[in-house]
Protein backbone atom coordinates (compact mmCIF):
# COMPACT_ATOMS: atom_id res chain seq x y z
CA UNK A 1 0.00 0.00 0.00
CA UNK A 2 2.83 2.40 0.82
CA UNK A 3 4.33 1.89 -2.63
CA UNK A 4 0.89 2.26 -4.20
CA UNK A 5 0.23 5.62 -2.51
CA UNK A 6 3.71 6.86 -3.42
CA UNK A 7 3.01 5.98 -7.04
CA UNK A 8 -0.38 7.71 -6.87
CA UNK A 9 1.16 11.00 -5.73
CA UNK A 10 4.10 10.79 -8.11
CA UNK A 11 1.73 10.00 -10.97
CA UNK A 12 -0.37 13.02 -10.07
CA UNK A 13 2.72 15.21 -10.11
CA UNK A 14 3.84 13.71 -13.42
CA UNK A 15 0.45 14.35 -15.00
CA UNK A 16 0.67 17.91 -13.84
CA UNK A 17 3.84 18.35 -15.80
CA UNK A 18 2.16 16.97 -19.08
CA UNK A 19 -4.25 31.81 5.81
CA UNK A 20 -2.42 29.20 7.92
CA UNK A 21 -0.79 29.38 11.38
CA UNK A 22 1.19 27.01 13.58
CA UNK A 23 -0.40 26.30 16.96
CA UNK A 24 2.16 27.04 19.69
CA UNK A 25 2.83 24.07 21.99
CA UNK A 26 -0.54 22.46 21.28
CA UNK A 27 -0.96 18.75 22.03
CA UNK A 28 -0.46 16.72 18.88
CA UNK A 29 -2.19 13.58 17.64
CA UNK A 30 -1.14 10.43 19.45
CA UNK A 31 0.28 9.10 16.19
CA UNK A 32 2.67 11.95 15.44
CA UNK A 33 4.69 14.35 17.64
CA UNK A 34 5.23 18.05 17.21
CA UNK A 35 3.15 21.19 16.73
CA UNK A 36 0.19 20.98 14.42
CA UNK A 37 -1.10 23.33 11.75
CA UNK A 38 -4.49 24.90 12.44
CA UNK A 39 -6.55 26.73 9.84
CA UNK A 40 -10.15 27.69 9.12
CA UNK A 41 -12.51 26.77 6.34
CA UNK A 42 -14.49 29.33 4.34
CA UNK A 43 -17.47 28.70 6.63
CA UNK A 44 -15.41 29.22 9.80
CA UNK A 45 -14.65 25.70 11.03
CA UNK A 46 -11.20 25.22 12.53
CA UNK A 47 -9.34 22.22 11.16
CA UNK A 48 -6.13 20.54 12.25
CA UNK A 49 -3.36 19.25 10.01
CA UNK A 50 0.18 18.01 10.33
CA UNK A 51 3.17 18.81 8.14
CA UNK A 52 5.72 16.26 6.98
CA UNK A 53 8.96 17.42 5.44
CA UNK A 54 9.53 20.66 7.35
CA UNK A 55 7.66 23.70 8.55
CA UNK A 56 7.35 25.10 5.02
CA UNK A 57 7.49 23.43 1.62
CA UNK A 58 9.97 25.78 0.01
CA UNK A 59 10.45 24.65 -3.59
CA UNK A 60 9.19 21.10 -2.96
CA UNK A 61 6.10 19.70 -4.66
CA UNK A 62 3.23 19.37 -2.19
CA UNK A 63 0.71 16.61 -1.48
CA UNK A 64 -2.42 17.36 0.56
CA UNK A 65 -3.84 14.10 1.95
CA UNK A 66 -7.54 13.65 2.76
CA UNK A 67 -8.51 10.64 4.88
CA UNK A 68 -11.32 8.06 4.85
CA UNK A 69 -14.62 8.26 6.72
CA UNK A 70 -14.59 8.05 10.52
CA UNK A 71 -10.81 8.37 10.51
CA UNK A 72 -8.13 11.01 10.89
CA UNK A 73 -4.84 12.18 9.43
CA UNK A 74 -3.17 9.36 11.38
CA UNK A 75 -4.35 6.96 8.65
CA UNK A 76 -1.83 8.59 6.32
CA UNK A 77 1.17 8.47 8.66
CA UNK A 78 3.28 5.76 6.92
CA UNK A 79 2.58 7.16 3.46
CA UNK A 80 3.13 10.76 4.55
CA UNK A 81 6.53 9.90 5.97
CA UNK A 82 7.47 7.93 2.89
CA UNK A 83 6.50 10.78 0.59
CA UNK A 84 8.43 13.25 2.72
CA UNK A 85 11.50 11.02 2.46
CA UNK A 86 11.19 11.31 -1.33
CA UNK A 87 11.27 15.10 -1.26
CA UNK A 88 7.51 15.75 -1.31
CA UNK A 89 6.15 18.12 1.34
CA UNK A 90 2.96 16.71 2.84
CA UNK A 91 0.00 18.22 4.66
CA UNK A 92 -2.36 15.59 6.05
CA UNK A 93 -5.44 16.96 7.81
CA UNK A 94 -8.58 15.98 9.71
CA UNK A 95 -11.96 16.65 8.15
CA UNK A 96 -14.46 18.60 10.26
CA UNK A 97 -15.91 16.44 13.00
CA UNK A 98 -13.02 13.99 12.69
CA UNK A 99 -9.80 13.60 14.64
CA UNK A 100 -8.76 16.84 16.33
CA UNK A 101 -10.69 19.17 14.01
CA UNK A 102 -13.69 21.10 15.27
CA UNK A 103 -17.23 21.06 13.91
CA UNK A 104 -19.65 18.27 13.15
CA UNK A 105 -19.53 15.72 10.36
CA UNK A 106 -21.24 17.41 7.40
CA UNK A 107 -20.27 15.51 4.29
CA UNK A 108 -21.72 18.13 1.97
CA UNK A 109 -19.14 20.62 3.25
CA UNK A 110 -16.03 18.47 2.90
CA UNK A 111 -15.02 20.13 -0.35
CA UNK A 112 -14.57 23.28 1.71
CA UNK A 113 -12.25 21.37 4.04
CA UNK A 114 -10.03 20.24 1.18
CA UNK A 115 -9.97 23.76 -0.26
CA UNK A 116 -8.98 25.14 3.15
CA UNK A 117 -6.10 22.67 3.45
CA UNK A 118 -4.85 23.70 0.00
CA UNK A 119 -5.10 27.36 1.00
CA UNK A 120 -3.18 26.61 4.21
CA UNK A 121 -0.38 24.93 2.26
CA UNK A 122 -0.25 27.83 -0.20
CA UNK A 123 -0.14 30.25 2.70
CA UNK A 124 3.13 28.58 3.69
CA UNK A 125 4.54 29.04 0.20
CA UNK A 126 3.35 25.94 -1.69
CA UNK A 127 3.23 26.45 -5.43
CA UNK A 128 2.67 22.99 -6.92
CA UNK A 129 -0.09 21.17 -5.00
CA UNK A 130 -1.62 17.76 -5.66
CA UNK A 131 -4.58 16.58 -3.58
CA UNK A 132 -4.87 12.86 -2.84
CA UNK A 133 -7.98 11.49 -1.17
CA UNK A 134 -8.90 7.96 -0.06
CA UNK A 135 -12.55 6.85 -0.10
CA UNK A 136 -14.43 9.75 1.54
CA UNK A 137 -11.35 11.88 0.95
CA UNK A 138 -11.39 10.84 -2.71
CA UNK A 139 -14.88 12.15 -3.43
CA UNK A 140 -14.16 15.34 -1.47
CA UNK A 141 -10.92 15.82 -3.42
CA UNK A 142 -12.73 15.65 -6.77
CA UNK A 143 -15.39 18.11 -5.60
CA UNK A 144 -12.78 20.58 -4.37
CA UNK A 145 -10.47 20.20 -7.37
CA UNK A 146 -13.20 21.47 -9.69
CA UNK A 147 -13.34 24.83 -7.90
CA UNK A 148 -10.01 25.54 -6.16
CA UNK A 149 -8.28 28.65 -7.52
CA UNK A 150 -5.53 28.90 -8.61
CA UNK A 151 -5.95 25.42 -10.08
CA UNK A 152 -4.23 22.45 -8.46
CA UNK A 153 -1.31 20.69 -10.09
CA UNK A 154 -3.39 17.52 -9.96
CA UNK A 155 -5.93 15.43 -8.06
CA UNK A 156 -5.95 11.71 -7.24
CA UNK A 157 -8.93 9.73 -5.94
CA UNK A 158 -8.17 6.33 -4.38
CA UNK A 159 -11.28 4.16 -4.03
CA UNK A 160 -13.42 7.29 -3.99
CA UNK A 161 -17.18 6.93 -4.57
CA UNK A 162 -18.86 9.04 -7.21
CA UNK A 163 -21.85 9.62 -4.95
CA UNK A 164 -22.80 9.36 -1.28
CA UNK A 165 -26.59 9.54 -1.68
CA UNK A 166 -28.14 12.66 -0.24
CA UNK A 167 -24.84 13.88 1.17
CA UNK A 168 -22.04 14.38 -1.36
CA UNK A 169 -21.97 14.05 -5.16
CA UNK A 170 -18.84 14.29 -7.32
CA UNK A 171 -20.66 13.60 -10.59
CA UNK A 172 -21.45 17.28 -11.36
CA UNK A 173 -17.87 18.23 -10.43
CA UNK A 174 -16.06 15.74 -12.65
CA UNK A 175 -16.92 17.43 -15.98
CA UNK A 176 -15.67 20.73 -14.54
CA UNK A 177 -12.22 19.33 -13.77
CA UNK A 178 -9.49 21.04 -15.75
CA UNK A 179 -6.51 19.75 -13.76
CA UNK A 180 -4.69 16.46 -14.30
CA UNK A 181 -6.72 13.70 -12.64
CA UNK A 182 -5.94 10.16 -11.52
CA UNK A 183 -8.59 7.63 -10.47
CA UNK A 184 -7.46 4.43 -8.73
CA UNK A 185 -9.45 1.45 -7.44
CA UNK A 186 -9.28 -2.30 -7.12
CA UNK A 187 -11.45 -4.25 -9.53
CA UNK A 188 -12.88 -6.09 -6.52
CA UNK A 189 -13.27 -2.99 -4.35
CA UNK A 190 -16.88 -3.03 -3.10
CA UNK A 191 -18.37 -2.12 0.24
CA UNK A 192 -21.98 -1.86 1.45
CA UNK A 193 -23.59 -0.84 -1.79
CA UNK A 194 -20.55 0.89 -3.27
CA UNK A 195 -18.65 -0.37 -6.30
CA UNK A 196 -15.52 1.75 -6.19
CA UNK A 197 -14.05 0.36 -9.41
CA UNK A 198 -17.23 1.24 -11.30
CA UNK A 199 -17.24 4.68 -9.67
CA UNK A 200 -13.60 5.26 -10.65
CA UNK A 201 -14.52 4.40 -14.23
CA UNK A 202 -17.57 6.66 -14.06
CA UNK A 203 -15.60 9.64 -12.75
CA UNK A 204 -12.79 9.05 -15.23
CA UNK A 205 -15.23 8.96 -18.14
CA UNK A 206 -16.91 12.17 -16.96
CA UNK A 207 -13.73 14.08 -16.06
CA UNK A 208 -13.16 17.17 -18.18
CA UNK A 209 -9.40 17.03 -17.67
CA UNK A 210 -7.30 16.74 -20.81
CA UNK A 211 -4.70 14.80 -18.80
CA UNK A 212 -6.43 11.99 -16.95
CA UNK A 213 -5.66 8.42 -16.02
CA UNK A 214 -7.57 5.40 -14.73
CA UNK A 215 -5.87 2.60 -12.77
CA UNK A 216 -8.02 -0.46 -12.00
CA UNK A 217 -5.81 -3.00 -10.25
CA UNK A 218 -6.27 -6.67 -9.46
CA UNK A 219 -6.65 -7.85 -5.89
CA UNK A 220 -7.37 -5.57 -2.97
CA UNK A 221 -6.29 -1.97 -2.65
CA UNK A 222 -6.59 -1.02 1.03
CA UNK A 223 -6.85 2.76 1.20
CA UNK A 224 -5.34 4.66 4.11
CA UNK A 225 -7.71 3.36 6.75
Amino acid sequence: MRRALLLVVLAGLTLAAVVASSAPAQPAHDCVPGPELRFRTADGVRLVGHRFGGARPGAKPVAVLAHMSNGSLCEWLPEARRLASRGIWVLAFDFRGHGSSEGTQRLGRLGLDVAAAVKAARGLGARRVVVVGASLGGIAAVVAAATVKPPLAGVASVSGPALIPGRLDARPSAPRLTVPALFVASKADQNAGYDFAADAQRLYDAAGSEAKRLELVDGSLPAAS
